[in-house]
């Protein structure tokens, strides 16, 4: 699991080793090798596309490939191993992803190809430059690209639609490794982006993923907390999203009720701490990941992914 965004030095305290960072905040990447000169692990250095286009900026492909160049020899001089995400294009608008996804008109297929296109562009940029990028399969493209990712990698990104139902995502990803167990790929590795749902992390074969709730939702006053707590947690099942914080709400979360509250207690927290301190939010986020991390590997080893029969690609 690769924590994305802020670099907090509690992701030290549970002895996270693998980070991802965006070229949207280059200061990342010389923080987090600062603060583990003696860690080992990996990092990914993600090209902050989708960042900069919701803000309606675009980022220069060569100004990227020169930073990408940078992190790698930044990681050898650290013993880190460095990967490195594909400038991929975002079809569309901000506001428009829904739409292009779920209404199969052709001026949608063909913005979303046009992006996929120009993304397409963009890695073959980066390998003529003597890079080796994860490149990206987005829910909503056609199967095509994924093959086309397979000529020449074997570490592609598998990228679910954030505003899609959590069904239609598992959907779409059964079709991914379906695809990928029936047409050569196999043995590919996976990296999932913002994939993080213990359903999702321990049915497929993933490789990676990402996830950076660790730190926004304890920011929003919430925190992820497994049913049954840490001392009986049931990661099978989906965490408890609460609202903790003693100022507003947040929609989506549910309340800390005092059942809820005594579950908190019982592991040894103050939930005075835990409703008006956001470091004590973020560790039980932390801990909450790094736990599910080591929950999700020990399925791994008995767990196999059976193809589904009768996917249209």
């Amino acid at each position: 699991l690769y924590f994305a965004g802020t670099c907090s030095p509690i992701l030290l305290d549970f002895g996270v080793c693998n980070k991802l960072v965006s070229y949207a905040y280059p200061n990342q990447l010389e923080e987090w090798m600062r603060m583990t000169p003696q860690f080992p692990g990996s990092v990914m250095v993600d090209s902050g596309a989708f960042s900069a286009w919701n803000r309606g900026v675009n980022i220069a492909l060569d100004n990227y490939i020169q930073y990408a160049h940078a992190a790698i020899d930044r990681g050898d001089k650290c013993g880190k191993s460095v990967y490195v995400v594909n400038l991929d294009v975002i079809p569309g608008k901000p506001g428009m992803t829904t739409t292009l996804n779920r209404v199969k008109k052709q001026e949608n297929i063909d913005l979303i190809n046009a992006a996929a296109l120009q993304g397409y562009r963009n890695f073959k940029t980066m390998l003529a430059n003597g890079l080796i990028p994860i490149h990206v399969f987005h829910q909503g493209e056609h199967f095509k690209w994924l093959d086309r990712m397979l000529n020449h990698v074997n570490y592609i990104g598998v990228s679910p639609a954030n505003d899609a139902t959590v069904a239609t995502r598992i959907q779409w990803v059964d079709k991914v490794f379906t695809y990928l167990a029936t047409h050569g790929g196999n043995k590919v590795k996976t990296h999932g982006f913002a994939v993080w749902i213990p359903s999702i992390l321990s049915t497929y074969p993933w490789t990676s993923c990402d996830a950076a709730t660790w730190h926004r939702l304890p920011g929003w006053g919430g925190i992820c907390y497994p049913q049954g707590g840490f001392t009986s947690p049931r990661y099978d099942k989906p965490p408890l999203y609460l609202h903790v914080s003693d100022r507003g709400s947040v929609k989506g979360l549910g309340e800390a009720t005092p059942e809820k509250v005594r579950l908190i207690e019982a592991d040894g927290y103050s939930f005075e701490e835990v409703q008006t301190q956001l470091v004590a939010r973020v560790r039980i986020s932390v801990r909450y990941f790094t736990e599910l991390e080591k929950w999700v590997n020990i399925q791994r080893q008995t767990a196999e992914f059976s193809p589904k029969t009768g996917l249209l690609f």
